[in-house]
C-alpha cells in the first residue's frame, strides 16, 4: 500500500512538471479576428462621435435622482 502512495504522489509530482506554451501564435504578425467597429459608425449616429457622446449623457442624466427627483423646500 506504501508503495502505491509513493507512486501515485511520484506521479503526480512529475505531471506538474509538464509545462507547455500558453502564448497565442499569430500568422503574418496581424490579428486573424474580427475587426471591431465603433460605437458611432452606424446610420443610428450618423457617423457622427457628438451625436453618440451626446446620446450617452442624456442616458446617463436618466439615471442621476437629483434630476429625477422634485425639489423640496
Amino acid at each position: 500500500m506504501r508503495a502505491f502512495h509513493v507512486t501515485f504522489l511520484l506521479a503526480a509530482l512529475l505531471a506538474g512538471c509538464g509545462e507547455y506554451r500558453q502564448s497565442v501564435t499569430y500568422e503574418d504578425g496581424g490579428y486573424q479576428g474580427k475587426k471591431d467597429t465603433r460605437m458611432w459608425d452606424s446610420e443610428r449616429f450618423m457617423h457622427d462621435p457628438s451625436v453618440w457622446k451626446q446620446m450617452v449623457n442624456e442616458r446617463t442624466q436618466h439615471q442621476n435622482e437629483y434630476v429625477r427627483t422634485e425639489p423640496q423646500e
